[in-house]
């Protein structure tokens, strides 16, 4: 096993991590956008700190969400579009987690396939 194909593992398991804390912070964040349909004026004073802490922890989260996507995919040697696509993931509700399956399947498969 090479040394880039020896960090893959624990590449691997950073990214699924912070796609897991990521994906559940932005599901938050997003149901707190809700806050902001007509008849919920209510809510609007209510949730305004609580979401305003929660999105600015989902802002420092995502960067380090970045970090880990690239790092896995510089050692996985990917396309563009891959990186595009997982890096989405930390912005479009609930994508990070189906990336993440994918994402894990194959890795998995090809390190596999080197043993």
């Amino acid at each position: 096993m090479s040394d880039a194909s020896s960090k893959i593992p624990g590449a691997l398991a950073r990214y699924r991590v912070m796609a897991f804390i990521t994906g559940t912070l932005l599901i938050v964040v997003f149901l707190g956008m809700l806050r902001y349909l007509p008849g919920l004026d209510d809510l609007e004073a209510t949730l305004d700190p609580v979401m305003f802490a929660v999105a600015q922890i989902h802002g420092f989260v995502y960067m380090v969400y970045l970090v880990t996507v690239l790092q896995l995919w510089l050692l996985m040697r990917w396309d563009i579009p891959r990186v595009i696509y997982m890096a989405a993931g930390g912005i479009v509700p609930l994508l990070s987690f189906f990336a993440e399956r994918r994402v894990h399947a194959e890795v998995s498969a090809q390190l596999e396939e080197a043993k």
